[in-house]
């Protein structure tokens, strides 16, 4: 049996990615070569196999549902999850060029990591390549949505944001900044655990609320869309490998750090960016040690590939 230990922090790394708007989750998945078990893992759920669990037979559905494995993954991503929110609420608001920069570097040596799996360099991939290229960097450029806290929303932000997540180069919080809840799902997640040490009845109604619904539709999005994956990798997988390398180039233009907000207003308490200008920034220490942080993303994900898959060998 594989190391249960190691799995919690295979998913504690997840975890911490999808925390951040421009990252992915499924990203740090594909590099510590546990992406396709994953989604095999989910796509075993199925009506046979909840028989399973009704008739009483809780080690062949463990067994069948690579139950362990999802515990330690799932239960290490809520910890970052969890742990990480206000750290990176924190960071981006006070360092956010350089905390930025860390996950352009990791992002640059992702694209090298994913496209190398990609079996032949045909005109179908050159062209699935451009497209994922062409979808990432259209994103970067659309505006923001106004939130909602209506719980229909907050479901479909769920499924979407969790739809997201599970593909490598797609940043699940990216898309739910876009869709204009980001701030709201991430600040209901940073604050429950504190309101419940506090018995603070209104503050984990209010939080409840707010993940109750978000979680629902995340459930039913990774349920649905992991057997949708599972399907085009068993029967394209060079195309969607292509697709999928194109995205986490053009995704470099979300997660570019040096960028200047030129139009925002406050609606319901909270900023909405309408426009935002890149520029290229002065040489000096700072982007020196920008560039610093970039290296270390980028050895990072290195490592990250070279130990994570050591478990495969």
């Amino acid at each position: 049996m594989k190391n249960p230990i190691l799995w919690y922090l295979k998913g504690m790394a997840m975890g911490a990615a999808d925390v951040v708007p421009g990252v992915s989750g499924g990203t740090i998945a594909f590099l510590m070569g546990i992406y396709e078990r994953l989604l095999e893992a989910i796509g075993s759920f199925s009506i046979p196999t909840l028989r399973l669990l009704f008739k009483g037979k809780f080690k062949e559905f463990a067994q069948q549902t690579d139950l362990v494995f999802l515990i330690c993954l799932f239960a290490g991503i809520a910890t970052s999850i969890i742990s990480f929110a206000k750290l990176f609420k924190y960071l981006l608001a006070n360092y956010e060029i350089l905390t930025m920069s860390f996950f352009f570097g990791l992002i640059i040596a992702t694209v090298w990591v994913v496209g190398r799996r990609i079996k032949e360099w045909n005109i179908s991939a050159i062209i699935w390549f451009l497209i994922g290229a062409a979808l990432a960097i259209g994103i970067s450029f659309s505006g923001q949505v106004e939130g909602s806290s209506n719980p229909f929303y907050l479901f479909l932000c769920g499924f979407i944001a969790i739809c997201s997540m599970i593909l490598p180069g797609v940043s699940g919080s990216f898309v739910l900044l876009l869709l204009g809840n980001y701030a709201l799902v991430i600040g209901a997640i940073s604050d429950l655990p504190s309101a419940i040490i506090a018995f603070d009845v209104d503050g984990i109604i209010a939080g409840l609320w707010i993940i109750v619904p978000f979680a629902l539709g995340a459930i039913t999005g990774i349920l649905t869309f992991a057997k949708v994956l599972s399907w085009l990798f068993d029967n394209y997988e060079n195309s969607l490998l292509a697709i999928l390398t194109g995205f986490v180039l053009g995704s470099l233009s979300i997660i570019y750090p040096w960028k200047k907000v030129l139009r925002s207003e406050i609606i319901h308490g909270k900023e909405k960016v309408l426009e935002t200008m890149r520029y290229i920034p002065e040489i000096d220490t700072h982007f020196f040690m920008a560039l610093g942080l970039m290296l270390i993303g980028a050895i990072l994900v290195a490592s990250i590939e070279y130990f994570g898959n050591k478990e495969l060998r």
